[in-house]
C-alpha cells in the first residue's frame, strides 16, 4: 500500500507539476521514507523513469534553496543515500542512464561527486564518447582541478571519436575573447592541435573553431559591418560538412528507435561511416 508520501512522489512524476508540495512535505520524520522511494525509482530498469526521477531531484534542489520551508531536504541531500545512488548510476550499462545521473550530479552542484565523475571519466573516456561532452562540461561547471588534463588525456586516445568530442566540449565553456584569459587559449590550444589530426572530420570541425577562436580574438577593432562579413565569409568556407554535434544527435535517435540503451565504438563508427 502505497504511503502519503510515496503517493506525492508518484503523482509529480506523471503530472510534472507539485514539485514544491513534495518538497514541503520531506520531514525529518520522513525523509528516510523519502530515500527510499526516490531509490526504488532510480533503480528501474526504465530509463524514461530514472531520467524523469533524476529531473524531479533537480527541480527539489531548486525549491530547496530558494523556500525556507523545504529545508530539509537541502540540509540532508549531499549526505543522503540518493545521492550515493545517483553516483552509482553513473556505471549503469544504460548510456542515457548515465548520461541523467551526471546531469543531475552537476546541476544540483554535487562538488563532492567529482572524485567520482573522474573514475567515470576514465571508465568510458574510450568507450562512450557520446556522453564525454556532458560529463566534461559537468565537471567543469563543478570545479574539477584536473579539466584541462582530461582534456589532453582526449586528445591522446587512439580513438577518431574520442578526440573529436573535445571539439564539442569547448563550446559548453563561454570566456571573454578580448581579454585572452585561460579558457580562451585553452579552447585555442585544443583547436590547433585539433586541426593536425589524422582524422578528416575531426580536422575538419577544429579547423573551423579554430578559425572562429581567432576571429574573435583579432576582429575587436574593426567596424561592425565589416565583422559580420568577415563572419559570414569564414562560416561559408569553414563549416564542416559533419559536426560531432549532429553525428551524436543522429546516433541517439537511431539508439532510442531502436530500443538500444548501449553501444560499441565500432558500431558509432560504422554509422558515422554510414553518414560521410
Amino acid at each position: 500500500m502505497e504511503s502519503s508520501l510515496q503517493s506525492k512522489v508518484l503523482h509529480c512524476l506523471k503530472s510534472l507539476e507539485d514539485t514544491y508540495d513534495v518538497a514541503v512535505a520531506i520531514t525529518s520524520d520522513t525523509f528516510l521514507e523519502f530515500c527510499d522511494v526516490i531509490n526504488e525509482l532510480l533503480h528501474s530498469k526504465e530509463d524514461e523513469v530514472v531520467s524523469s526521477t533524476c529531473g524531479f531531484i533537480r527541480d527539489l534542489v531548486l525549491f530547496s534553496n530558494q523556500h525556507p520551508d523545504c529545508e530539509t531536504f537541502a540540509k540532508n541531500y549531499e549526505t543522503s543515500s540518493i545521492l550515493r545512488t545517483i553516483e552509482q548510476l553513473l556505471f549503469s550499462q544504460n548510456c542515457f542512464i548515465r548520461r541523467a545521473a551526471v546531469y543531475t550530479l552537476g546541476k544540483t552542484c554535487s562538488y563532492g561527486s567529482v572524485p567520482v565523475l573522474n573514475q567515470a571519466f576514465k571508465t568510458f573516456r574510450d568507450s562512450d564518447s557520446l556522453l564525454l561532452p556532458r560529463l566534461m562540461g559537468e565537471m567543469g561547471w563543478l570545479g574539477a582541478e584536473n579539466f584541462w588534463q582530461l582534456l589532453e588525456s582526449m586528445m591522446d586516445s587512439p580513438f577518431f571519436v574520442t578526440r573529436w568530442a573535445v571539439i564539442e566540449i569547448l563550446p559548453e565553456f563561454l570566456e571573454d575573447a578580448q581579454s585572452q584569459n585561460e579558457l580562451f587559449l585553452g579552447k585555442l590550444r585544443c583547436s590547433e592541435r585539433l586541426r593536425q589530426d589524422s582524422n578528416p572530420l575531426v580536422q575538419a570541425e577544429s579547423e573551423y573553431r579554430y578559425q572562429m577562436l581567432k576571429f574573435r580574438s583579432e576582429s575587436k577593432s574593426l567596424p561592425k559591418t565589416d565583422r559580420n562579413k568577415m563572419r559570414k565569409d569564414l562560416i561559408r568556407k569553414y563549416t564542416p560538412a559533419l559536426s560531432f554535434s549532429h553525428v551524436s544527435n543522429r546516433f541517439n535517435h537511431h539508439l532510442y528507435t531502436q530500443g538500444l540503451t548501449q553501444y560499441s565504438v565500432d558500431e558509432l563508427e560504422a554509422f558515422i561511416k554510414s553518414m560521410s
